[in-house]
């Protein structure tokens, strides 16, 4: 059972139905008595049914809202523990990937500045304490510092405390990249009020959604009883200045984060940022409200030793030597844990003597840069070694390091840094390859399935008997139909596939392999979901053509089949824009292409209803399609704007008329026209996002299980296409959506091996980002992959090639 409120749902329907029975029981009566067949004396009778069903009704919906308010309960502990476990579990291994075997936290200087009024101890502190006295009383808590302080990590920590101290009810809290989180959008209502929608709450209840994979409903009603503890990663990521005279995003995000409250005032969150651009936010009075402000100190040369021997398990280290003699250059630059970390994996035990001293280097950024530079053939090194002796041992499997390749720091080094996306994540294949050029590679993929698919679409009439082989307006607008549904799909799957095919992690990336059983079900789930959408909708969609569903429903009035085809036609366009979240406008230029293109469509409709012979055609086409561009180009036109200009003018082609007397075609165009009004009101960039919540919600009621609409949707389609463009004209787009299918296949396949040969990615990508985590490379934090640190990533982007060993 789902968390949230007891549904009242229940209740109402008792009561209503014992309000009804008592109701018609009253009426009853008085017509009984003044129709004389039934004395006044007798009315208390024939009423104590109704009433006393009424009470049994009332009991029962008594009862029934106190079993659904416990079942609620029930469920949302249920659904606490679980969050809670699968926190545990990834940051558990997150800390132990971060700081390597041991946990090995250096218990850093710290100085506290308590919220006003607030409990917290000020001064000087160690995490250790932090943490104990976070974990008693979770509140509000800013952890700052310099580049590489120990703030992701202490989050990290901070997080495993939390979950070892949490009792059954208490909040869960989880690690986020406040980056990811969207800016509000904020619009005036027709009367004049300005709404905003988005917001933190709602990326909130989509992250749990997303990363941890809570039903939404129950990931809302945890976030709005403010049973997560929101601990947020890398605020000073979010913009690259922050001096500008408009307020940035991290500006707004803390305004939302100060209008995150609880009943007892502000809500817990952790945030972590560097402490100058704290500052800088402060100056521009912005912070957050009803903190604690902890900033991290550098770690001074007794915790680096420490730190040094604690890895080292109380043995000599070679970086011992360097300790030693470290001048000020080196000490200020490894007074950062993330840069001291980097010195050990470089002279470490792994290092082998194999990198140069850094006495030859005279200041702390030449250091950094040396360590940063010597990071990756390290990394390479020592994870090189373990794979190799993981793979010696005899139980391989066991260990992450089993079934690892090994590889080349220079080919790492160049993958890296051509997979370097924006904000320290990954990029899409398609960005790693270059955009324009996966978008060109795309566009003469899906041109060349389009060709052969028009070229010799032809050669499946002879599968299908002779006299099915019916154009319904001729075969230029049966082809002109079936290419324009190519290109419109064949432009959205190749923005898909170059912006959003991403480099996620897999499930086996912490090292739980998952069984033959499971991998196999996974396969052929993958491939069932590609045949079905390849295969079976065009299927189904030449089936519902051939089907004699038409002439069966011949008996149906005019009126009855007009009010079904507008439903049927509106409904099936809200469907097809809530799939996509489709947005109309996003401001006035786009509004009006969504008026003018729609107009442009309905003209070109009427003009080729009236105007005979090709010539006149193809003069008429070209005329309005250099209109149509520049209207498009003025306008800023949305997709939206283009499909329904496309769908008006296909409108014109509706026979019948689209007065109620028109059937069902006439209807389902009224529909259309329906949805392209109703989107232009409330498809704003504004109200869209609010318009398809309310949608989903009506659509959860009166939605079809999914395998019953994969085969009802793509039928009726058939069925509806079969009488505007005839069975051929169904075919000719059945077999257009199969070549855009199989493009979009090979599309995929050639970026793959073309970044692969030109040594943008490797070959095998989820097995080298696997490796590159557990080599401590990446991280993963909201479900996607990071570099380890923001310092790396910046380094490999300014750095196309590695450095001379």
């Amino acid at each position: 059972m789902e968390t949230g409120r007891p549904s009242p749902a229940g209740v109402r329907r008792l009561l209503g139905g014992g309000v009804v029975v008592l109701v018609a029981g009253c009426v009853w009566a008085g017509w009984s008595v003044s129709r004389g067949g039934l004395q006044p004396q007798d009315v208390s009778g024939v009423l104590g049914l109704p009433v006393g069903i009424l009470g049994i009704l009332v009991g029962a919906a008594v009862s029934l809202s106190a079993l659904r308010l416990q079942q609620a309960t029930d469920a949302r502990a249920a659904a606490l523990d679980s969050l809670a476990g699968a926190v545990r579990e990834i940051e558990v291994a997150e800390r132990a990937h971060m700081l390597g075997g041991g946990a090995h936290l250096i218990d850093l200087r710290v100085e506290v500045t308590p919220r006003q009024g607030g409990a917290e101890p000020p001064g000087p502190q160690r995490l250790s304490d932090v943490a104990a006295w976070y974990c008693a009383g979770p509140g509000r808590l800013v952890v700052t510092g310099a580049p590489g302080a120990g703030k992701t990590v202490f989050a990290v920590h901070l997080v495993v405390r939390l979950l070892a101290a949490r009792g059954p009810a208490d909040p869960v809290p989880v690690r986020l990249a406040i980056g990811d989180l969207p800016a509000p959008r904020t619009h005036r209502r027709w009367w004049g009020r300005w709404r905003t929608v988005g917001g933190f709450e709602r990326w909130l209840t989509d992250s749990l959604v997303k990363v941890y994979g809570l039903r939404e409903r129950t990931a809302a009603d945890l976030v709005a009883r403010r049973l997560v503890i929101p601990v947020l990663d890398g605020l000073d990521e979010m913009d690259a200045d922050v001096t500008g005279p408009e307020p940035g995003r991290a500006q707004r995000a803390l305004d939302e984060l100060n209008a995150y409250e609880s009943v007892d005032g502000s809500a817990p969150v952790v945030l972590t940022c560097r402490a100058q651009r704290y500052t800088e936010l402060s100056e521009r009075y912005a912070w957050l409200r009803q903190a604690a402000l902890l900033r991290i100190a550098g770690v001074d040369v007794a915790e680096a030793r420490s730190y040094v021997e604690k890895r080292s398990d109380g043995r000599g280290s070679p970086l011992d030597a360097l300790l030693d003699g470290a001048g000020e250059a080196v000490a200020q630059a490894l007074s950062s844990p993330f840069y001291l970390g980097l010195a050990y994996a470089v002279y470490g035990e792994a290092a082998q003597g194999q990198t140069q001293p850094l006495a030859h280097l005279a200041t702390a950024d030449e250091v950094r840069e040396h360590l940063l530079a010597h990071y990756i053939p390290a990394a390479t090194r020592a994870a090189n070694t373990a794979a190799r002796q993981a793979r010696q041992r005899v139980l391989a499997t066991e260990s992450p390091w089993g079934r690892q390749a090994e590889y080349e720091p220079a080919r790492v080094h160049q993958w890296l840094h051509h997979m370097a996306g924006e904000e320290g994540k990954l990029s899409s294949i398609g960005e790693a390859f270059g955009a324009a050029s996966a978008r060109a590679l795309g566009g003469a993929v899906m041109a060349l399935a389009l060709g052969a698919a028009f070229l010799w679409g032809r050669s499946v009439e002879g599968l299908f008997p002779a006299r099915w082989w019916d154009h319904q307006h001729g075969v230029v607008v049966s082809t002109a139909v079936a290419g324009a549904v190519g290109v419109l799909a064949g432009a959205l799957f190749v923005a898909a596939v170059t912006d959003s095919l991403a480099f996620a992690p897999a499930e086996r990336v912490r090292g739980s392999r998952p069984g033959l059983g499971r991998r196999l079900w996974q396969v052929t789930t993958l491939w069932g979901d590609i045949a079905s959408w390849a295969l079976l909708l065009p299927v189904l969609l030449v089936v519902g053509a051939a089907s004699p569903v038409v002439g069966w429903l011949a008996w149906v009035p005019e009126p009855a089949s007009y009010v079904v085809g507008a439903v049927v036609g509106f409904g099936v366009c809200v469907a097809l824009a809530a799939s996509e979240n489709t947005v109309a406008h996003v401001d006035g230029r786009s509004l009006a292409g969504c008026v003018l293109l729609p107009l442009l469509g309905w003209s070109l409709g009427f003009v080729m209803e009236e105007v005979h012979g090709r010539p006149g055609h193809i003069a008429s086409l070209v005329g309005f399609w250099i209109v149509g561009a520049f209207l498009v180009d003025s306008t800023k036109a949305t997709g939206f704007a283009l499909v329904t200009g496309f769908g008006m003018c296909l409108a014109t082609t509706v026979p019948e008329s689209i007065g109620p007397d028109g059937g069902a075609w006439g209807g389902a165009a009224v529909g259309f026209i329906a949805y392209c009004v109703l989107g232009c009101l409330f498809l704003g960039s504004g109200s869209a996002e609010r318009t398809w919540r309310g949608v989903r919600r009506a659509g959860r009621v009166l939605r079809l299980p999914g395998w019953l609409s994969m085969v009802v949707v793509p039928y009726a389609v058939g069925v509806a296409g079969e009488g505007l463009l005839g069975f051929a004209g169904v075919v000719g787009v059945a077999v257009v959506w199969v070549a855009v299918s199989a493009a979009v296949l090979l599309d995929v396949l050639l970026l793959w091996l073309a970044a692969a040969l030109l040594g943008r990615v490797p070959a095998r990508v989820d097995a080298f980002t696997t490796w590159a985590y557990h080599a401590g490379l990446l991280r993963i934090v909201g479900g996607d992959y990071q570099f380890r640190h923001s310092e790396l990533h910046a380094w490999l982007v300014r750095n196309p090639r590695a450095p001379r060993p």
